[in-house]
């Protein structure tokens, strides 16, 4: 694991301002329910991959074999899934950090099914997360109409529980900010997660976003400035001025002096990287699940999702693409030892992963260095197949086990909310007619 100083961070005259509209917003702890149902684990950890993952460099393990005067298969992902990597003198990879693939420590669902609506990020992020199919058009300055599923665990599990125990770490640019609670009267922001954007609160790739204002789109900084705003006003408040309750001045001292102790060095960063690797090697992704480690280190959340996003080079890089998802298989499996090694967390939590959707199954006319035609995905059948990993312990999670076909499907991006919401014991709490999914019970012993 790479560690690295980040004193000269703290030292850049930006930070103060950009702290304000990009540092971590702290939502409100308000609930109204304790849950009925009882847990099967205290922790789930949700990886939705962004951007696009063909289940055929994937699950079905074909690598370069669907490109022109290429036979070359292989397994990209060896620390999730079972299987040899590629023999090709091109492919450079990471030697796996697990001993033995996730796939034998849970269930594999290979053959799943985004069923409906455009298969675009802002659709197949807020259909995970969620757990409603949606045709709204992108629309980068809007909440989801639908309740997320931290307002679910918020408002329907154990009324004791802060903001401190839901986490969404992502990419800023895009829809991705929006999705941590939606425009629902009946849950809204009191039932959102805190929200941190990696690649601007860490490291050097941060320092120089933070300098870089041109990177910033103006609707996005707007948006952004307005919810801390909201947020900024809302800290000063007393309970009595808010419904709900707020998050009490220690846990927002927490969070405060975690990111400071990050960015003076007294608490340093450990990067998902193979020892020996430069911080050069060092993506997008890494750099979430990174973060995502270090929220965990410090305050064991019971609820956190991290999504990826380096994927989305397919339109036009296969062959970076192939790499990122090779680099993404060993950011999960980094996690993982991690969840494992955690004194809270080893034995008692579940990690999901799940592309956002797939893509198509003819290329489009782009060629990278390589050679190799580039995909999009454009709402054809291929682009609507996708994969499901469910881990965690034997006692909870089916090991080694596998259901779903390309002729018989199981399961459907809509499923995994409900799933999350059996594990931590409040699915039967949401209200009748919110979810259209079903629990993923062929996972659970």
């Amino acid at each position: 694991m790479q560690k690295i100083n980040r004193r000269k961070f703290v030292r850049n005259s930006m930070i103060a301002s950009a702290g304000a509209v990009i540092a971590p917003y702290i939502l409100p702890s308000g609930r109204l329910f304790a849950a009925t149902g009882s847990r099967l684990a205290n922790h789930v950890v949700f990886v939705l991959f962004g951007g696009g993952i063909r289940n055929q460099e994937s699950v079905k393990k074909l690598y370069l074999s669907t490109q022109p005067n290429s036979s070359a298969t292989g397994n990209l992902m060896v620390n999730m899934l079972s299987g040899a990597p590629p023999i090709d003198p091109g492919y450079t990879y990471f030697d796996p950090i697990l001993s033995n693939p996730l796939s034998s420590r849970g269930t594999l669902f290979p053959e799943m099914r985004y069923a409906s609506g455009p298969t675009g990020h802002y659709n197949g992020h807020t259909v995970a997360m969620t757990g409603v199919y949606t045709d709204t058009g992108l629309n980068l300055n809007i909440n989801p109409k639908s309740p997320t599923v931290f307002e679910y665990y918020r408002k329907h599990s154990n009324p004791s529980k802060s903001a401190l125990n839901a986490w969404w770490i992502s990419e800023g640019l895009g829809p991705y900010p929006s999705l941590n609670y939606s425009q629902d009267p009946d849950y809204g922001p009191l039932y959102g997660a805190n929200y941190i954007r990696p690649a601007t609160l860490f490291g050097d790739l941060g320092q120089k976003l933070y300098a870089d204002a041109s990177y910033f789109q103006t609707d996005e900084l707007t948006r952004i400035e307005k919810i801390a705003s909201f947020l900024n006003a809302s800290f000063e408040k007393d309970v009595q001025d808010l419904p709900g309750i707020i998050n009490t001045r220690e846990d927002k001292e927490k969070i405060k002096k975690f990111f400071i102790d990050i960015l003076n060095g007294t608490s340093q960063m450990e990067y998902a990287l193979p020892p020996g690797k430069p911080l050069s090697e060092l993506t997008g992704d890494l750099i979430n699940i990174s973060a995502a480690g270090k929220v965990l280190d410090e305050f064991a959340p019971e609820l956190t999702v991290i999504n990826t996003f380096n994927l989305d080079i397919c339109h036009s890089d296969f062959s970076g693409y192939t790499q990122f998802l090779h680099k993404a298989d060993y950011g999960v499996g980094w996690l993982w030892n991690k969840i494992q090694n955690h004194p809270v967390m080893a034995n008692n939590t579940v990690m999901i992963c799940m592309p956002e959707h797939g893509r198509n199954l003819e290329p489009n006319n782009l060629v990278d260095a390589h050679g190799y035609f580039a995909f999009d995905h454009t709402n054809d059948q291929n682009s609507r197949e996708i994969f499901s990993l469910i881990v965690g312990p034997p006692s909870v999670i089916n090991q080694n086990s596998s259901f779903g076909t390309a002729s018989e499907p199981k399961g459907e991006s809509i499923d995994v909310l409900p799933t999350i919401a059996h594990i931590l014991g409040f699915y039967n709490d949401i209200p009748s007619g919110r979810l259209s999914g079903r629990v993923l019970n062929e996972a659970f012993v």
